[in-house]
């Protein structure tokens, strides 16, 4: 596979047990449908899997700008340049094959929006991540255990959340428990 923008070579390489083609030359890496979210979902202990960065699932978080004038190295249709929300990410992606193609770097940094993301948000804006993650289960566009998988995850950073955000009620709640029978 060519890649989209310099022409070299691409080579198929595993990361995290999922295989993506990456540029010897540019270090640019290109994700077939569903890989980046696959290999996004297996970091930091599956804490980013409820994230979806799926790009073409959120269209009023396009924001286009210059574009680079790409070819699919899959089916050689043009690649749209996108900005993914205020991250700062440019990311170009197919929207007949749906792949994505990152510069060097670039997986850095959604990794570091994802956790920032998860790190700055309050246990109010958890209870609202939990409710949509509940209705995904019905939903989504993933299969049914992964959602709920989804909802477990935003449940526990929840529950981390509260802990840090209300460690007085935390700590009334933790004693208030040891006094109960089968607790």
């Amino acid at each position: 596979m060519k890649c989209p923008q310099c022409h070299g070579q691409t080579k198929t390489i595993e990361v995290k047990s999922i295989s993506v083609q990456r540029c010897a030359t540019c270090g640019g890496t290109w994700y077939g449908k569903d890989e980046l979210r696959l290999l996004k979902d297996k970091e930091r202990h599956e804490d980013y899997r409820w994230i979806d960065v799926d790009l073409w699932q959120h269209p009023e978080q396009f924001k286009t700008g210059e574009q680079h004038r790409y070819e699919c190295p899959a089916d050689g249709k043009p690649l749209l340049t996108v900005h993914y929300g205020d991250s700062g990410v440019r990311a170009d992606i197919c929207s007949h094959c749906h792949g994505i193609f990152l510069k060097r770097g670039a997986y850095r940094k959604i990794l570091d929006e994802l956790e920032e993301q998860v790190d700055t948000e309050t246990a109010g804006e958890y209870v609202g991540d939990l409710k949509d993650e509940f209705v995904e289960i019905f939903t989504g566009p993933e299969g049914f255990f992964s959602e709920v998988a989804d909802f477990a995850k935003v449940l526990h950073l929840l529950e981390l959340r509260f802990v840090v955000q209300h460690k007085n009620l935390s700590e009334a709640l933790r004693s208030a428990s040891r006094g109960m029978p089968g607790a």
